[in-house]
């Protein structure tokens, strides 16, 4: 029921991307990530929607900085360094389906920058599109 849930919430943010209501925002760690994906079919899916991506930011010196505090919050790596670069970004969301990470943000929302969600946790205004 839970993946049915995402999956559907999923769509409808491409959806909102597609028709121009919200947009993806890019990075390095995107790339990084999508390039490692053994599967070469979701590689290549993702790939078209990283394309899609109308906003693009990039690692600096604060952003590196500001992965490392995260790691020692408890966060891996990567997912830190993907929260940097989405803080740096001022995105509205950090949309993600990952449970640990998910937990984790839960866990240290006060010292957090952005709005860690699961995809089928986003409501759309109708009226305004976001």
């Amino acid at each position: 029921e839970r993946i049915r849930r995402e999956a559907e919430a999923v769509a409808r943010i491409f959806e909102k991307v597609e028709n121009g209501s919200i947009q993806l925002v890019v990075s390095p760690a995107h790339r990084f990530e999508n390039d490692r994906n053994p599967r070469e079919d979701r590689r290549l899916a993702t790939d078209l929607w990283l394309q899609k991506a109308e906003r693009a930011v990039h690692a600096t010196p604060d952003a590196n900085e500001r992965a490392r505090l995260l790691t020692t919050l408890g966060f891996g790596p990567l997912d830190a360094l993907h929260l940097a670069l989405a803080e740096k970004a001022e995105a509205r969301w950090f949309v993600t389906t990952d449970d640990r990470l998910f937990r984790r943000a839960l866990e240290r929302r006060d010292q957090m920058r952005i709005d860690v969600v699961r995809p089928d946790q986003i409501v759309f205004d109708e009226e305004t599109g976001e």
